[in-house]
């Protein structure tokens, strides 16, 4: 059986990178190249060192001895070599959890309590310089070599206040004139679920344990030296480099995280540099370390195969690693540890679910699963062959397992570095397409201020027509307007002088003569409406259209000499309201005038859809053939006599440009004799 303790370096490799560095894909290659020429260096250092203690150690006499059995064990007694009975304890134990040992009342000991070992061993006369080998167990101990004290870790009581405990292993040469050997051992323990001796004691060749506990601190330190030069580099290069790649971080923490608690539970440096503090809340906080670890594992690989992994994923194992740590926080000893086992049933279920996952992501030809792959396989086969096949076999194998653990860090490293340079090449490939859309859009803004230039220059040209048209207005409105009425006036008084009764004809002439200066007014009147419209600001308002059309109503036919019916349902509408009622006080009145029956009968009726109403005036009149319905809204075109009366032939235009101006349309439904039915849109 191997003297030292396995090594506690169960990297829980679930790495997958997905990082983006700031230096191109060659200089990246390089720095993992360096730190594993360093590492080299570094084990073949090593190497070469074992293999000249190996040979000096084979022909070493062999005078292994493994205390294992054959102990005497005093439950709730610290006693000394003095105290002890003469006569040896009829029933012994093995070096085992003391929990799995029966008291006499036929109940298992509780993991919290005190406890005295004694065995005694006869080494030959003849023998090589020995030492003897004590374990690291989760207990503070106090340990007697034939009467004399020769070790005490931590402080040894009967209650947790008086007991400190450490946690550490020694090595404690023996007296090379002694042949029989007495050892006792007092043990305390009140933090861990396992109470007692757990590991077995040694005897063996002085300097054969000096040169393995040499190699484990090698192996040990460059290990650690190197996931710590690895941690502190990628969370220095995400704090001042690269910050939008959380997976840099993750594999940072996930390195520091190792180290720190490797460190700790082999060598305990804290313990050592403060005397007084708690071994509880140091071995909280290497439990925390350890959950840590696999949290930032998961977070990693859950960043590089995001596209692959379910976003519940995530929030399990957070939850999960949240849970332990916060238990492992606030439960007092020893319950927190017994967390280890949990924890190692999860990630062996994460490690399962990991395979699958870049298995999955093997098929879509991500290159980032090949090499998280390899190193997957390559850190299971170091770490099963170390815990299966090699534990105990080789004293050197500590360095090639070490050093194997850093060549899949490395890996992973350069993975980071390969995955880094080539989001880089892509920001550069990212930059220079910007730069060329960044061209494009400034040649695009200079015809764009060409044409705001061109834009500017119609619009001024635009105002000067509005002016001209306004000018325009008043020259209609003034002096053609005021000829028209002078001239009417001087028909009138014509009229009056000339004796018109005797002469009929004359007296036609003059009425033709005032109905076409009456017209001329009424299309003078109708352009300055139609201009006023199309350039007239809209102004809405909210009101009730029954009242809207009852108002018309009042003014078309003030008498009731016509049958015009309306809607009974009162429905609000937002929109201009003087161009509504323009438009329905155009139709109706078109309806009465060109009706011709005695009585006109006109149905008018609405309904919303939407945001869209619908007008309908339906009426009696003589009809308007098909061939006239896409004419009549032109501007100046009039019917011929027979079908309407003679008019300006702008009242329809105007009504189509007011309509279309509020996103509508209007249709006419008609057949000769039949009857008008008018349709118009209106949305608001």
């Amino acid at each position: 059986m191997s003297i030292l303790d396995v090594p506690n370096n169960n990297v829980l490799l679930r790495i997958n990178l997905n990082p983006t560095l700031l230096l191109p894909k060659n200089y990246a290659h390089l720095a993992c190249f360096l730190s594993f020429f360093l590492c080299a260096t570094a084990f073949t250092a090593c190497v070469g060192q074992n293999s000249q203690t190996a040979i000096s150690e084979e022909h070493q006499d062999d005078i292994q001895v493994i205390l294992a059995d054959d102990w005497e064990f005093y439950w709730n007694a610290l006693l000394t070599p003095e105290e002890l009975p003469q006569n040896p304890a009829s029933e012994k134990v093995s070096l085992q959890d003391w929990t799995n040992f029966a008291a006499s009342n036929a109940e298992s000991l509780p993991a919290f309590g005190y406890a005295t070992y004694r065995t005694t061993v006869t080494l030959p006369k003849e023998r090589p310089h020995v030492s003897l080998y004590i374990p690291s167990i989760y207990a503070a101990s106090k340990t007697w070599i034939n009467g004399r004290l020769v070790s005490e870790i931590g402080k040894v009581g009967k209650t947790r206040a008086e007991t400190l405990h450490r946690r550490f292993s020694q090595i404690i040469p023996l007296n090379t004139s002694d042949t029989r050997f007495e050892i006792v051992i007092q043990v305390a323990n009140f933090y861990h679920h396992k109470g007692g001796i757990d590991k077995p004691l040694i005897i063996d060749n002085s300097q054969k344990l000096q040169n393995q506990k040499s190699k484990r601190i090698i192996a040990d330190m460059t290990y650690m030296g190197s996931l710590s030069f690895i941690g502190v580099f990628f969370l220095l290069f995400f704090l001042l480099y690269w910050n939008k790649d959380k997976a840099v971080l993750y594999f940072a923490v996930l390195c520091l995280s190792l180290v720190y608690m490797s460190l700790s539970d082999r060598y305990a440096p804290f313990a050592e540099i403060f005397e007084s503090i708690s071994w509880i809340f140091l071995t909280k906080v290497e439990y925390i370390s350890l959950f840590l670890a696999g949290l930032s594992s998961s977070l990693f690989f859950y960043t590089i195969f995001v596209k692959f992994v379910p976003k519940t994923y995530k929030k399990i194992i957070i939850y999960g690693f949240l849970i332990l740590c916060t238990l492992t926080t606030f439960l007092p000893a020893p319950h927190f540890t017994r967390f280890v086992m949990p924890f190692l049933i999860l990630m062996v279920i994460n490690i399962l679910y990991v395979f699958y996952i870049i298995i999955r992501a093997l098929t879509s030809q991500r290159h980032e699963s090949i090499l998280m792959m390899t190193s997957m396989v390559l850190a299971s086969l170091i770490f099963f062959s170390h815990i299966f096949i090699f534990l105990g076999e080789s004293s050197n194998i500590i360095v090639y397992v070490n050093f194997g653990y850093i060549i899949v860090f490395l890996l992973l490293s350069m993975l980071l570095m390969t995955r880094f340079a080539d989001s880089f090449h892509a920001l550069e490939k990212a930059k220079v397409t910007a730069q060329a859309q960044q061209q494009e859009i400034a040649t695009k803004s200079e015809e764009l201020s060409n044409v705001n230039i061109e834009l500017k220059e119609n619009v001024r040209q635009l105002k000067n027509y509005n002016a001209e048209l306004n000018s325009f207005n008043h020259i209609v409105s003034h002096d053609l307007k005021a000829p028209l009425v002078a001239m009417h006036s001087l028909v009138s008084f014509m009229e009056e002088e000339l004796d018109l009764e005797t002469n009929t004809e004359a007296a036609t002439h003059f009425e033709s003569l005032k109905g076409r200066i009456s017209k001329m007014y009424a299309l003078i009147n109708g352009m300055l409406e139609y201009s006023k419209i199309a350039r007239g600001k809209k102004t809405k308002e909210t009101f009730s259209i029954q009242k809207l059309l009852e108002e018309i109503v009042l003014t078309l036919n003030p008498e009731n000499l016509h049958e015009i019916h309306i809607p009974k349902e009162d429905i609000q509408i937002h929109t201009s309201k003087v161009e509504l009622e323009h438009v329905l006080l155009n139709l109706i009145s078109n309806a009465i005038k060109h009706c011709d029956k005695e009585k006109a009968i006109i149905t008018i009726s609405h309904t919303k859809i939407a945001d869209m109403f619908t007008f309908s005036i339906r009426d009696n009149g003589p009809g308007i053939d098909a061939k006239y319905h896409s004419k009549i809204f032109d501007m100046f075109y009039q019917l011929k006599k027979g079908n309407i009366e003679e008019s300006t032939g702008i009242g329809l235009t105007i009504v189509k440009k007011i309509v279309s101006g509020n996103k509508g349309k209007i249709t006419i439904d008609s057949e000769a004799g039949n009857g008008t039915t008018i349709t118009f849109t209106w949305k608001v």
